[in-house]
């Protein structure tokens, strides 16, 4: 709830220096606690692999929206689609718990936060103005955190 609150802070306080960077502060701390929980339920081979995994499927997304020329931001309509379908998949495998279905909302995940990444850099790139570093800051860590946990996931069920 913390985090929610402070991501609606931030964006309001967007452009108000010093107090986007304590909120971003904030924030980071927050979040680092929250990934500190999640990550001690795995075992350390799983984090390391999934962490790498991460890294090179970043890595990957950035230096193909660095070559391509499209204009991704049409994309984001569908993309707050996307995000309601996981969401209520979610909210439906709390109730139906199904290793299958766990399986295909984690790679659907997985494959909606690498679209939202690519559509964030661009937006990055060619839209945002300098002043809204804070919201590409977050925009980029909550895509790349979401990913990582969606990773994670896949990561530990395959080496079940």
């Amino acid at each position: 709830m913390g985090s929610i609150a402070l991501i609606i802070a931030l964006h309001v306080y967007a452009r108000e220096v010093p107090l986007n960077y304590v909120l971003l502060a904030a924030f980071t701390a927050v979040q680092a606690l929250t990934m500190g929980c999640v990550v001690t339920l795995f075992e350390a081979k799983v984090v390391l692999e999934a962490a790498v995994i991460t890294g090179i499927v970043v890595a990957s997304l950035f230096a193909y929206t660095l070559q391509n020329k499209h204009d991704f931001s049409v994309g984001y309509g569908c993309m707050g689609s996307l995000l309601m379908v996981l969401l209520w998949a979610g909210i439906f495998q709390i109730f139906f718990m199904s290793p299958a279905m766990n399986f295909v909302i984690n790679v659907f995940g997985a494959g909606l936060f690498c679209v939202l990444l690519v559509i964030d850099l661009d937006q990055i790139m060619y839209k945002f103005s300098p002043e809204d570093y804070i919201c590409a800051c977050v925009a980029l860590y909550l895509d790349v955190l979401n990913l990582f946990i969606r990773i994670l996931q896949i990561v530990a069920e395959a080496n079940k």
